[in-house]
């Protein structure tokens, strides 16, 4: 009988999990190790559930193992200790996956990747901690910026070593926003940061050069995806003041993305910004059916919420 042990996590740190588990039951003695697709639980348990005499103990690896969906507890008779000779990683890309039901976890094992919450102490600890070591230091919209643009602990770790490294060696004194943009991020990203942020500032000059710029190495619907994101947020915003911070933890909007709406809510008001958000949802909407003018529609969407604030 198989034992099962689920592994959940998201980004590249799940990635390193599986492969520290795998490594550790490789160490054990689990030899024949194999990839499974997943189709359903009676046919995992199923072809899993005996070996040969004289066969090595096998590891089976499932990838994308919450299309499984809840283990039946039917299979509960199915299943066996952390010592079977058959082992099922059940890879799940979500920290909360919960294809085990309670009744059953006492019988299966679990590693979860628990990243700190954006929030956290510790993701702004990392940041500053690379900067410390090479003696300087970091502004908080750059810090904020981090946390925006990296999840995954590992990466945030080792984008921070990296942009510090930078400053360093061209001898600043502090890691800005700008150079977050400069160092960890390609041309058509920074573009992206550019437009949203000038545009959230009413910068008129920035803002059309940047769109400039995306429109010769990027898509437009994307775009159009991220301009939504940011200033519906703004929206509500400028809608509501003092319900802010609701709407920013219930449309899961970070720090660095919510200053900046908050800034375009004061910039523009709650008519322009509902017009211009109206704008972004009719030029997606043309743009699947084909109607659309494309790079010029957005381009006068913008050049009219600029004028609006005294941007341009």
């Amino acid at each position: 009988m198989p034992h099962l042990h689920v592994v959940s996590g998201s980004g590249a740190a799940a990635r390193r999990l599986l492969a520290e588990v795998t490594a550790g039951l490789e160490a054990k003695g689990y030899g024949d190790v194999r990839r499974q697709e997943a189709s359903d639980w009676g046919t995992l348990l199923t072809e899993n559930s005996c070996r040969g005499l004289f066969e090595d103990n096998s590891l089976i690896i499932v990838e994308e193992a919450e299309k499984l969906g809840p283990l039946p507890k039917k299979f509960a008779p199915m299943l066996e200790g952390p010592d079977a000779s058959a082992y099922i990683l059940l890879a799940c890309k979500s920290e909360n996956a919960s294809i085990i039901p309670k009744e059953l976890a006492g019988k299966c094992s679990f590693s979860k990747n628990a990243s700190p919450p954006p929030w956290s102490r510790e993701r702004d600890e990392l940041i500053l901690e690379a900067a410390r070591n090479l003696g300087i230091g970091v502004s908080k919209p750059a810090v904020l910026l981090m946390k925006e643009l990296f999840e995954d602990m590992g990466e945030l770790a080792s984008e921070s070593e990296k942009v510090a490294s930078f400053c360093s060696i061209l001898g600043r004194k502090e890691i800005s926003a700008s150079a977050v943009g400069d160092y960890c991020l390609s041309d058509g990203s920074r573009s992206l940061l550019k437009l949203l942020d000038a545009l959230c500032s009413a910068r008129g000059a920035d803002s059309m050069e940047a769109l400039s710029e995306l429109a010769l190495r990027s898509e437009l619907t994307p775009l159009l995806s991220a301009l939504h994101n940011r200033f519906r947020v703004a929206m509500y915003f400028a809608l509501y003041p003092k319900e802010a911070a609701v709407f920013s933890r219930a449309l899961g909007t970070r720090d660095y993305a919510a200053r900046h709406a908050e800034t375009a809510a004061k910039k523009y008001g709650a008519a322009r910004l509902r017009d211009f958000v109206t704008g972004l949802i009719r030029m997606t909407s043309n743009e699947r059916s084909g109607q659309s003018a494309g790079w010029f529609d957005l381009e006068v969407l913008v050049i009219d919420l600029l004028s609006g604030a005294g941007g341009l």
